[in-house]
C-alpha cells in the first residue's frame, strides 16, 4: 500500500494480495515481515504485500507467490486464502481491494531479503499466540483472523503436519499443537489419527535420544489438507 495522496475512484481499486507466512522455528510460531514504505513511522513493519499485474498474473495465487518470492525463494508447504477485505479507508488514496493468504513454510533459514525479520507470535511451547503486534497499516487484523483460521484447522485437518520438516516424530506433532493452541490431545489420539489414517509414511528411520528411538514419518499425500471428524473434543 503506498502513502502518496493520490485519490483513487472504485472503478480505480488497488488489487493487491496480502500474505501471512508463517514457520515453526526452535519451537516458536514466527509471522515473516517486511518495512513499511518509505515514509511510515519509523520501525513499524507490516505483511508482505503487493499489488496484482494483470499483464503476467493469471490467477491470484501467481500474485502471491511472485511478492513471496522477493522476500524468500523458499517454496510453500501450503497455502490458501483466508479472506478478501475491501473497503475506502486502509489504503491512503482511496478504494483498496485485498486478498489475505496464509502461507506456511518450513525450515529455518533467515529470507533472501535482509530487510525482511520473523516475529515471534509466542514464547515457545504451551506459549500463548499474540496478536497484536505492532504491525501497520490493518495488518494485525489481517494476522489475527489468520491465526483464527490456523487454530481452528490445526484440530480437524492435517494442517499442523506442514508446519514440520520433511520427516518428524509423533513427539514433533505434539509439539506443534502445543505451540499453537497451548495444549494438545495424547501420543496414541495422534497415532489413531495421522498413522492409522494412512495420511503419514513411515520413513523406515528412527530419531535416537535418550528415550527410545522414536519413527520418523513423512507425509504420504501432500496435494491437499485432509480432513477428520471436526475438533478433539474429548482429548484436548
Amino acid at each position: 500500500m503506498s502513502i502518496h495522496q493520490v485519490p483513487l475512484s472504485l472503478s480505480m481499486a488497488l488489487l493487491s494480495v496480502d500474505i501471512v507466512a508463517l514457520r515453526l522455528c526452535q519451537g516458536r510460531l514466527q509471522v515473516m515481515t517486511v518495512p513499511c514504505e518509505p515514509g511510515s513511522p519509523a520501525g513499524r513493519r507490516a505483511l508482505p504485500a503487493g499489488r496484482v499485474a494483470p499483464e503476467t498474473d493469471h490467477q491470484l495465487s501467481q500474485t502471491m507467490l511472485r511478492h513471496l518470492g522477493r522476500i524468500d525463494s523458499t517454496l510453500p508447504i501450503w497455502f490458501e486464502q483466508v479472506e478478501t477485505v475491501g473497503n475506502d479507508f486502509r489504503d491512503s488514496r482511496g478504494w483498496s481491494l485485498t486478498v489475505v493468504y496464509l502461507v506456511l513454510l518450513g525450515g529455518g533459514q533467515a529470507p533472501d531479503r535482509p530487510d525482511a525479520l520473523w516475529l515471534n507470535i509466542n514464547s515457545g511451547e504451551s506459549g500463548k499466540l499474540c496478536t497484536e503486534l505492532d504491525l501497520a497499516y490493518d495488518h494485525a487484523c489481517l494476522l489475527e483472523t489468520a491465526l483464527e483460521r490456523l487454530c481452528s484447522k490445526v484440530q480437524y485437518s492435517t494442517l499442523p503436519l506442514y508446519l514440520l520438516p520433511s520427516s518428524f516424530t509423533l513427539s514433533d506433532i505434539h509439539k506443534v499443537f502445543c505451540c499453537i493452541l497451548g495444549k494438545a490431545p495424547p501420543l496414541r489420539s495422534l497415532r489413531n489419527r495421522f498413522v492409522d489414517s494412512g495420511v503419514l509414511e513411515d520413513t523406515g528411520h528412527k530419531r535416537h535420544g535418550s528415550n527410545r528411538p522414536a519413527t520418523l514419518y513423512t507425509i504420504k499425500r501432500q496435494a491437499e489438507a485432509h480432513l477428520f471428524n471436526r475438533l478433539y473434543q474429548t482429548t484436548l
